[in-house]
C-alpha cells in the first residue's frame, strides 16, 4: 500500500470514527427522552388510578351505582322548582272545603276565587300595624290552613323591618295595602307632613313587592280635606271594629266581630297582638257557620261592582 492509500484510510477511519460517536449519543439521547416520557406517562396513569380508586369509593359513586335513576329525579325536582318560583305559581285548595290542590299563576287563583265567592254573604278580614316577626307569621299560617284572603294595611316601618313576611303574605295571595309610614294622626299634622308619610310608606312597600299598594288606611280613620287631596288612592275604613286591641281577649273579640256582622262588612283587627291572632281561627270558623265567606277588599269589590277613586273612604261594600 503506497502512501496515497495509507493517508486516504486514516482520513475514512478518522471520519467513520467520530461518525459513529456522533450516532451512539443522538441514539442515547432519544433513549433519555424516551424513558423521561414513559416515565411521566406511568406516574400519570398511577395519579389517574388512585382519583378513580378515590372516586369509586365515595358515597355519593356508590349512590349513584345503586339508583342510577336518582341523579335525573333530582334535577328535573330542582328544575320543577325553579319555573314554579320563576312563574310565581302558587298552591292553593279549590272547592268549598278545599279538598283538592291547585297550582297556579295568582291570577288564576283569584278568578277561581270569584266564582266560588259569587252570590255568597261575604265579609273582609283586615289587619292593621303590622307585620309583626313575632305574630304575624302564624296569622299567615292560620290563613292558609282555613283558606281566608285578608288584607294587610302595614306600616311602612314595620315592612321596612320585615321585608320577608311582607314578600310572603303578598305571595300567598294577600293583598298588601298601606297603613302610612308612621302612624301619625294625619289631621294634626302638615299637608306636606302628612303627603310625605303616605308617599314614603308607598315606596317602602314598593320596593319589597315590585308594586306600590292600591289601598291606604290613614291611621285612627281620620281624614280631612288635605288628606283626601294627597293620598292619591282609595282610603279603606272599617264597619266591624273588634276593638281587639283594648280587651285581648280571644271570646270578647269573636263575640264583638259577631254582635256587628254584616253582608259586605269590612273587619278591623291587629296582627301585632297574640291574642288577635289566637282569635282568628275560632272568628273563621264563626263566620262561616253563619254563611258567609271571606274576600280581601279587592275581590270584595270586584264582586259588588264598586270602582273605587281616590281620596274617597269606603266603611263597607254591601250589596
Amino acid at each position: 500500500m503506497n502512501l496515497l492509500d495509507k493517508l486516504f484510510s486514516r482520513e475514512i477511519e478518522r471520519r467513520t470514527g467520530a461518525h459513529a460517536i456522533s450516532i451512539y449519543i443522538e441514539e442515547n439521547t432519544i433513549k433519555r427522552k424516551r424513558s423521561h416520557s414513559l416515565g411521566a406517562s406511568a406516574l400519570k396513569a398511577s395519579n389517574t388510578k388512585v382519583t378513580t380508586k378515590k372516586t369509586e369509593g365515595s358515597f355519593f359513586h356508590r349512590l349513584d351505582l345503586r339508583y342510577p335513576w336518582l341523579k335525573l329525579v333530582v334535577v328535573t325536582l330542582i328544575g320543577i322548582i325553579s319555573i314554579i318560583d320563576l312563574l310565581n305559581l302558587t298552591i292553593s285548595s279549590t272547592g268549598e272545603y278545599g279538598v283538592r290542590a291547585r297550582i297556579a299563576p295568582m291570577s288564576k287563583h283569584l278568578k277561581v276565587t270569584e266564582r266560588v265567592l259569587a252570590g255568597k254573604k261575604l265579609v273582609a278580614l283586615t289587619f292593621d300595624d303590622g307585620p309583626s316577626d313575632a305574630t304575624t307569621p302564624r296569622l299567615l299560617d292560620i290563613l292558609t290552613e282555613k283558606d281566608v284572603p285578608a288584607t294587610f294595611f302595614m306600616l311602612g316601618t314595620k315592612a321596612k323591618a320585615f321585608p320577608k313576611i311582607v314578600k310572603r303574605a303578598s305571595k300567598n295571595g294577600h293583598e298588601v295595602a298601606s297603613h302610612t309610614m308612621y302612624h301619625q294622626n294625619l289631621v294634626r299634622i302638615s299637608a306636606d307632613a302628612a303627603k310625605n308619610d303616605i308617599n314614603e310608606a308607598k315606596t317602602v312597600i314598593k320596593e319589597i313587592i315590585g308594586r306600590s299598594p292600591r289601598l291606604t288606611r290613614p291611621p285612627y280613620g281620620n281624614i280631612n280635606n288635605a288628606v283626601r287631596d294627597n293620598v292619591g288612592t282609595p282610603m279603606i275604613l272599617w264597619s266591624v271594629d273588634t276593638e281587639d286591641w283594648r280587651s285581648k281577649n280571644v271570646d270578647s273579640i269573636v263575640s264583638v266581630a259577631m254582635s256587628e256582622l254584616h253582608d259586605g262588612a269590612i273587619i278591623l283587627m291587629h296582627d301585632i297582638y297574640p291574642t288577635s291572632v289566637d282569635a282568628v281561627s275560632k272568628l273563621i270558623d264563626t263566620i262561616r257557620k253563619e254563611g258567609y265567606e271571606f274576600a280581601s277588599i279587592s275581590e270584595l269589590t270586584k264582586i259588588r261592582g264598586v270602582k273605587l277613586k281616590n281620596g274617597v273612604a269606603y266603611y263597607n261594600f254591601c250589596p
